[in-house]
């Protein structure tokens, strides 16, 4: 068996090049080749901190197992005792509101799997072989090269390539391209707003190969384009907005306000987080609105919401389709994330949601 912690150091040994593009402007990159983060930066200040090298876990954190039970895998939970939450790479952490403070979380105590901004699937088959890229179990994303980093007066732009291996096969199964783009602020002190796109191509390498979310349970078919926000952040709440009330989990919540209205938003669809998140030299922060898109051109859009008590909220591609990935036919799965000062209104947001849809 391959050993993947001495494959991630070869791979980023020969492929990771020197910086590509120094900028001089407001946006700029700021890389720690230690750990192989990559932050964008505007006027100074965070943006966002993409982490392309693996992230151990935190001291004194273990990772957990999977309990164990009769058969190898139950349509929901693996039950042969197998690691998860473990050490990863291919994620974004932190995203920054506009005063440096963090608003997404890493290793939370309660899901160690949860990582921040991310992008993953419950269940990776090839064929009856199944990995839990998003638990971080049997199956990961291991880092290849960055092939772009350029930034200039309107955006900064990162691109990496990774690629997905089972733990127990050495041959890459999944070719993935990850996009990074971040826009310049817009708008006053108080009312300041940015975009975050996160363009995500998939191309199998192998025949055989489907996405899907977790399956037999009731609360399944999560994955995809997932948050987990800063579990500090005070007065939090939520506003869902979809065409199809049947697509959502999360009805029960009274912090969640749900609009469905087909005849005046057609088919519109869009998260929006808000909340206060403690920033140094902040004695009272007011409200920062993370909202979540993505594009129409998603296969089986508008797809499922997901929320979870935990401030874990996820756009659910594919839900419970398995959805084939197909060698010679790469898969765009494309979001975008607007961070905007105070609380944002329904008409604010559909401006943006429509910007977006462009």
């Amino acid at each position: 068996m391959m050993n993947h912690r001495r494959g991630i150091v070869a791979l980023m040994a020969i492929f990771i090049p020197a910086p590509l593009f120094a900028a001089t402007g407001p946006l700029a990159f700021s890389v720690d080749e230690k750990t192989q983060s990559y932050t964008i930066t505007e006027q100074g200040r965070p943006v966002l901190t993409y982490r392309f090298g693996e992230v151990p876990l935190p001291a004194g954190v273990e990772a957990g197992h999977f309990s164990k039970g009769p058969t190898p895998y139950n349509g929901a939970y693996f039950t042969d005792g197998s690691r998860y939450g473990g050490q990863r790479s291919d994620y974004i952490y932190p995203l920054y509101g506009f005063h440096g403070e963090p608003l997404t979380a890493d290793y939370p105590r309660d899901h160690l799997h949860h990582r921040s901004l991310w992008w993953s699937w419950c269940e990776v088959r090839r064929n009856d072989k199944i990995g839990d890229l998003w638990a971080v179990c049997k199956i990961r994303a291991y880092p290849v090269k960055i092939t772009r980093m350029e930034a200039d007066a309107g955006c900064a732009e990162l691109q990496a390539v990774n690629v997905w291996k089972y733990d127990d096969d050495p041959a890459a199964v999944v070719n993935e391209t990850v996009t990074i783009r971040a826009s310049k602020t817009e708008g006053a002190p108080g009312a300041r707003c940015r975009t975050v796109d996160v363009d995500v191509r998939l191309e199998a390498l192998v025949d055989g190969v489907a996405i899907t979310g977790r399956q037999q349970v009731d609360y399944g078919g999560y994955g995809g384009m997932t948050v987990r926000m800063n579990p500090d952040v005070k007065e939090f709440s939520l506003r869902a907005v979809h065409p199809n009330p049947d697509k959502w989990r999360g009805d029960d919540l009274a912090i969640v306000e749900r609009v469905s209205d087909p005849a005046g938003l057609g088919d519109a669809a869009w998260m929006a987080l808000c909340g206060k998140y403690p920033a140094a030299g902040t004695e009272a922060p007011d409200f920062t609105t993370v909202m979540m898109c993505e594009s129409k051109a998603t296969p089986l859009y508008p797809n499922n919401f997901r929320y979870y008590g935990s401030t874990c909220i996820s756009l659910a591609f594919p839900g419970k389709t398995v959805f084939p990935l197909a060698k010679g036919k790469p898969l765009d799965y494309k979001t975008r994330f607007v961070i905007c000062e105070g609380k944002t209104t329904l008409e604010r947001e559909k401006s943006f949601w429509q910007e977006y849809q462009r």
